[in-house]
C-alpha cells in the first residue's frame, strides 16, 4: 500500500509539472521552491570502554525538500510538497572497534542498518497533497505531526514514532521522527467564540515502529550476549502490527484564544494511539527471550504494541512584567500498558494512567552588562534562556521492595518523578558566533549537559563544535561525546 501511494504520489506531481511545455515551466517559475542541506557530523566518544570504541558516527546527510505551489485562486489552493533526509555513515570503516562492536551485537548481516536508513519509511520524511477551500484545508499523505513543543518533556507530542537512529548525529529534531500515512482536515469557522478552530487526524492503516541502532550499546541500551539483542530487535519488527485497519489510529484538536490578562492561546486535544516501543508480551514474551538465547523456537509473538488515550491541554501566554514567554503543557494518558517486574524483559505487565505537566518560561531580552556593549559587537544584544519544569506521577503505582519488582515507566521505582531543564544562548560579533548550554537533571539523578559553539560565516554555512556529558550511572560510558559538525545550506 505505501508503495502505491508514493508512486501515485510521484506520477501525479510529474504530470501536473510536464502536462504541455510551457506550462510546466511557468510553474517552475517562483512557484516551486526547493531548499535542502548537506550536513557532515562526527562523534567522538571521550574516553576508551569496553569496547574501545572512539568514532561512535561519522555521517553525512542529505536533505532536500520541495513545495510546489499547483494552483491558487481566491477560493481554492492547492500544493505539494516533500521532505526526504538520507545519510550515510562512514564510521564502520573508519572505527575497527566499532565494527567488531557492531558485528557482536547486531550480526554482520545489520551493517547497512547502521550505515544508512532501512528502507523509504526511515528516508522518506514528508510527501503529501494540500489542498485549502475556504474554511476548510486538508492533508492527504506521509507527514509528521507536533501537537507539543516542549520537547524534553514529550508531553503532547505522541503522534509520530521516534528513530532513535539519528541521536547519534544530533539532528534537528523533526529528523527523530518517523513519517505517517495520514489525513489531517483542518476548519476555521468564521467569527467563532475565542476564535476556535479545529483539527482532525486520521491515520488509517500506517504504523511504524520505533527504531534503534543495530548495535544498542551505542546508545546506552542493554546488551546481551550471543546477538539477543539484535534477535529481540529482528522479533520487535516481525512483532509489530501489519499496515490494515487495525492500525487505525485518530485525534482531534482544537484552539482558542482567551482574552485574558496579557492574552492565552489554549489548545485541548485527544489522541488514541498506539505505542511504538513494545512491551515483552507476558509470560509468552519472556519465555522466548528465553527460547532466543538458547536457539530454540519462539512460541508466537514475544512483543505487543497496545492501544492508549493521551489528552492534552497547552496554555501560551505572556507576562511583560518579568519580559517572559510561558508555555504550559498537560497530558493524561490513561489505559496504558507498562513493563513490570525486575528487568525490561521480565514479562510482567500493569495498566496505569500517567499526569504529565511542564511549564516553560523563555527569556529572550535579558541585557548583561559587559555581553551586551560593544566589545562583542553586540551593542544591545541580548541573551536568550529558557528554564522548564516538568512533573510525571502516575496513579496507583506500585513497587514491591521485597521482590524488587516495579513499574518500568516514565516515573522509575516512585510515583513521582521531577525534572528541571535549561537552556542559554549568546551571540557575538553580528551573530557569527553563537554559545549555547543545555542542561537537566531529575529527581533520578539522571540528567545531561551540553555546550556547544557555532560559527555562521554566511546565510548557507555553518559549522559548530558541541560536547555531550551524561549524568547516569552506567550509560556515560557510552554517550560522553564530542561532535563535530559542517552543515551547507542551500535554497
Amino acid at each position: 500500500m505505501k508503495k502505491v501511494l508514493v508512486g501515485m504520489f510521484l506520477t501525479m506531481l510529474l504530470c501536473l509539472l510536464f502536462t504541455g511545455g510551457a506550462q510546466a515551466f511557468k510553474l517552475l517559475d517562483d512557484k516551486l521552491d526547493v531548499r535542502g542541506s548537506i550536513q557532515q557530523t562526527t562523534n567522538i566518544l571521550t574516553h576508551e570502554e569496553v569496547r574501545d570504541i572512539r568514532f561512535s558516527s561519522f555521517r553525512t546527510m542529505f536533505r532536500l525538500e520541495g513545495l510546489l505551489d499547483v494552483y491558487r485562486s481566491q477560493e481554492l489552493s492547492v500544493k505539494f510538497y516533500g521532505l526526504t533526509n538520507y545519510y550515510y555513515d562512514f564510521a564502520l570503516a573508519i572505527d575497527s572497534d566499532l565494527r567488531r562492536a557492531t558485528r557482536h551485537e547486531a550480526g554482520k548481516g545489520k551493517f547497512n542498518y547502521y550505515e544508512r536508513p532501512r528502507n523509504s519509511d526511515e528516508w522518506l520524511k514528508e510527501l503529501y497533497v494540500d489542498v485549502i477551500y475556504k474554511n476548510f484545508q486538508i492533508r492527504l499523505g506521509k507527514q509528521i505531526v507536533s501537537w507539543g513543543d516542549v520537547a524534553d518533556a514529550l508531553v503532547a507530542d505522541v503522534i509520530n514514532p521516534i528513530d532513535n537512529k539519528y541521536r547519534l548525529a544530533f539532528p534537528d529534531w523533526e529528523d527523530y521522527k518517523l513519517g505517517l500515512w495520514m489525513a489531517r482536515i483542518f476548519y476555521v469557522p468564521d467569527g467563532w467564540w475565542q476564535d476556535l478552530s479545529f483539527e482532525l487526524i486520521v491515520i488509517p492503516f500506517d504504523f511504524e515502529e520505533s527504531r534503534n541502532p543495530p548495535a544498542p550499546g551505542l546508545i546506552g541500551l542493554p546488551v546481551f550476549p550471543n546477538y539477543l539483542s539484535q534477535k529481540m530487535m529482528d522479533a520487535q519488527r516481525t512483532d509489530a502490527p501489519k499496515d490494515g485497519h487495525r492500525c487505525f489510529e485518530a485525534g482531534l484538536r482544537i484552539r482558542g484564544y482567551a482574552n485574558i490578562g496579557e492574552g492565552v492561546d489554549w489548545v485541548v486535544s485527544h489522541f488514541i494511539s498506539r505505542l511504538d516501543t513494545p512491551l515483552v508480551d507476558g509470560a509468552r514474551g519472556a519465555g522466548n527471550i528465553i527460547n532466543m538465547m538458547f536457539g530454540l523456537p519462539l512460541d508466537g509473538n514475544t512483543y505487543r504494541y497496545p492501544y492508549y488515550n493521551s489528552t492534552a491541554f497547552i496554555l501560551n501566554t505572556t507576562w511583560d512584567k518579568i519580559g517572559a514567554a510561558i508555555r504550559t503543557e498537560c497530558a493524561y494518558n490513561t489505559n496504558r500498558d507498562y513493563q513490570y517486574g525486575t528487568s525490561s524483559v521480565s514479562g510482567g505487565i500493569k495498566e496505569k494512567d500517567l499526569i504529565t505537566a511542564t511549564i516553560k518560561f523563555s527569556f529572550s531580552g535579558i541585557m548583561v552588562p559587559f555581553y551586551s556593549d560593544r566589545m562583542f559587537g553586540n551593542k544591545n544584544r541580548a541573551m536568550s534562556l529558557s528554564i522548564t519544569f516538568s512533573q510525571y506521577w502516575m496513579k496507583n503505582h506500585e513497587h514491591d521492595k521485597s521482590t524488587g519488582e516495579y513499574i518500568m515507566g516514565e516515573t522509575g521505582k516512585d510515583a513521582r518523578l521531577s525534572k528541571i531543564a535549561w537552556a542559554a544562548m549568546w551571540y557575538f560579533y553580528n551573530d557569527e558566533y553563537i554559545v549555547n548550554y543545555f542542561g537537566s537533571y531529575d529527581s533520578n539523578s539522571k540528567g545531561s549537559h551540553i555546550v556547544g559553539l557555532t560559527y555562521m560565516p554566511s546565510d548557507h554555512w555553518e559549522f559548530s563544535v558541541s560536547y555531550m556529558k551524561m549524568a547516569e550511572a552506567g550509560i556515560s560510558r557510552y554517550m560522553d561525546q564530542v561532535v563535530l559538525e559542517a552543515r551547507y545550506e542551500f535554497f
